[in-house]
C-alpha cells in the first residue's frame, strides 16, 4: 500500500507526488502518524499542520490540522467532509483559519479538536483499513465565523454550515 501527504507539515509543504511512502511498512506507518499529528517542533501561531493523509488505493483520505501550541489535532473524513467531533471540546480550543482567502474568515469548528492521542489511533485505522475511522465521533461539515458571508442567506442550503461564534 502508498500513502501520499499532501499540504503543509509545519513549515514543509508537500505537492502532489512530493511525499509518497511506497509499499509502507508497520514501521513506516507508525512514524508517519506521529509525524504528521505533532505539532513539527513550531509554537508559532502563524504556521501549523494542514494535510492531507492518503492511501493512494481507496479514493478518500483524512485531512488533518494540528494546532501549534496545544498540539490538538481536527480530522475531516475527504468523502463526506464531516469533521471530527469532541463530546468535551477544548475550553482552550484555538480558531484556525481554513486559508487566506475566505472573506470572512472560516475557521474550524473548536468542537473538532480532539487530542493528540486520539487523532492518532484515527490516523492508524485509516491507514489500516482505507475506511473513515469509527475510532471518533462525527459532526457535519461546518465552519465557525464571527460573521455571516454577505452571499449567504438563510434560505440556502449551506448556512445550516456556518456556526456564528462572538468575536
Amino acid at each position: 500500500m502508498d500513502v501520499e501527504v499532501l499540504g503543509h507539515l509545519g513549515h514543509r509543504y508537500y505537492s502532489r507526488g512530493a511525499r509518497v511512502l511506497r509499499d509502507a511498512s508497520p514501521a513506516q506507518l507508525a512514524e508517519l502518524v506521529a509525524e504528521v499529528c505533532s505539532v513539527s517542533g513550531s509554537d508559532d501561531p502563524s504556521w501549523w499542520t494542514s494535510l492531507v493523509v492518503s492511501r493512494t488505493d481507496v479514493p478518500d483520505g483524512l485531512e488533518l490540522v494540528v494546532a501549534p501550541g496545544t498540539g490538538y489535532v481536527a480530522l475531516a473524513w475527504t468523502g463526506t467532509q464531516q469533521r471530527s467531533l469532541n463530546p468535551d471540546p477544548f475550553t482552550d480550543a484555538p480558531l484556525l483559519a481554513r486559508d487566506g482567502a475566505d472573506d470572512p474568515p472560516m475557521y474550524w469548528r473548536r468542537n473538532s479538536y480532539l487530542p493528540s492521542g486520539t487523532a492518532k489511533a484515527a490516523v492508524a485505522q485509516y491507514l489500516a483499513t482505507g475506511r473513515q475511522p469509527s475510532s471518533v465521533q462525527w459532526q457535519t461539515y461546518g465552519w465557525d465565523v464571527h460573521q455571516l458571508p454577505d452571499w449567504l442567506t438563510a434560505e440556502m442550503p449551506e448556512y445550516e454550515f456556518f456556526h456564528l461564534i462572538e468575536q
